[in-house]
């Protein structure tokens, strides 16, 4: 074996270098992969099942910002959420990942700190916004009927915001101002709270929030959801004739479907993880199948030697180690190599991570002991195949 491996200095180095890139792609893959199930498996903070987006523009057929766009609005939110198979229906400025609207906030009695600088999501949702989405309530109230454009105005905060700007007790009844001006602070009570949610990404840190009612916030809102059981093209066709009823003019176009909608928010992270694996994967297929060469042709080159030390009753076990012992020796090269690299390659791609550090241990000892058993069966093949040879078959091979 030596000879040989001595005669094949190129290919031993090559097998070293695949095994090392081989690491390099493996570890990549499952940091990848694995950053792309903590993302899937995040609590979005609402039921993203069963849920329909639809689009409307009032705009188009000439409705102004006043009682009578209110008036629409109620009347899509009544008529749909009447229809078999539909839970709740709402009207809203925005929906996940379809925008935002941010500014910060003052709030009545609180001088503002450091970290109260940071800015507030804010959305214009109907009263029936929270069970469409599905997004529990936990203190207080949601919008009622009793929230009109004359009566006090309102807005329900998430958990965050109540944590953050109202420490020191119950936030229902405290009051705040959209904006950094103090006069404006006594302009809005909190009725409600409820469960954060995630706004624009999974991948954001919780956020504060306030929700208002659209009956004090007169303005254009596009986005309408539907909460469903059944069937959803049918929903969709309902929808459609719902809509049509409050006013056949009124453009309605079907979006998606919120979980789809969440989905398309990680497109590019599941695109990652699933190039990352295909190239993990082939660069493994073309090591094993370098390393199932060199062996092939190391045991071709040592049937006279092999045949000797079994006529001279040599164990087969111990020849089936001599030879795995030289491709092992090699792979256990590449994957020291490989890890260094990995070590400094994860490190550009950890911002791209979610929930992981770029040196994580269990990854990288999954990838090494994964790539180490492949490699081990790669070169278990032609090494089991010399300790089968019969003896005097290959003291007569030239």
């Amino acid at each position: 074996m030596a000879a040989v491996a001595s005669r094949s200095p190129l290919a031993k180095a090559l097998i070293v270098c695949q095994v090392a890139l081989s690491l390099v792609l493996l570890i990549g893959a499952g940091l990848f992969l694995r950053s792309l199930v903590n993302l899937a498996s995040v609590d979005a903070g609402f039921n993203k099942e069963n849920v329909l987006l639809f689009a409307i523009d009032p705009v188009d057929v000439g409705y102004k910002e006043d009682a009578r766009l209110v008036n629409l609005y109620q009347q899509i939110e009544q008529r749909v959420t009447a229809l078999p198979g539909v839970r709740a229906a709402s009207i809203s400025f925005f929906t996940f990942n379809q925008g935002a609207w941010t500014d910060p906030v003052s709030v009545r009695g609180r001088t503002p700190t450091r970290e109260d600088d940071e800015e507030v999501n804010h959305n214009v949702v109907g009263p029936r916004y929270f069970a469409t989405m599905g997004i529990p309530l936990l203190v207080g109230r949601v919008f009622g009927p009793q929230d009109t454009e004359r009566s006090p105005k309102v807005a329900v905060i998430n958990e965050t915001m109540a944590r953050r700007f109202f420490p020191d007790g119950s936030p229902i009844g405290r009051r705040f101002g959209i904006g950094d001006d103090p006069k404006h602070s006594d302009d809005i009570e909190v009725v409600g709270v409820v469960k954060d949610a995630k706004y624009e990404s999974l991948r954001e840190r919780k956020r504060p929030a306030a929700y208002y009612p659209y009956t004090q916030r007169i303005g254009y809102y596009y986005d309408f959801e539907v909460r469903y059981s059944g069937d959803p093209q049918a929903i969709i066709s309902a929808v459609r004739r719902a809509v049509g009823e409050a006013d056949r003019s009124l453009p309605i176009t079907y979006g998606n479907t919120l979980a789809r909608q969440v989905d398309r928010s990680i497109t590019s992270q599941t695109l990652v993880a699933q190039l990352s694996t295909f190239f993990g994967v082939l660069a493994v297929f073309l090591a094993c199948i370098g390393i199932y060469g060199l062996m092939s042709y190391a045991v071709s080159r040592r049937t006279n030697e092999i045949g000797v030390r079994l006529a001279l009753g040599a164990r087969r076990s111990s020849l089936l180690w001599m030879v795995m012992r030289e491709s092992l020796t090699l792979v256990m090269i590449g994957l020291v190599a490989g890890l260094g690299a990995a070590l400094a390659a994860t490190r550009v791609v950890a911002s791209q991570l979610y929930g992981l550090k770029p040196h994580d241990p269990t990854t990288v000892a999954v990838a090494m002991c994964l790539l180490l058993a492949v490699a081990a069966l790669a070169s278990f093949v032609p090494a089991r195949r010399a300790s089968q040879v019969d003896p005097m078959a290959a003291l007569r091979y030239e």
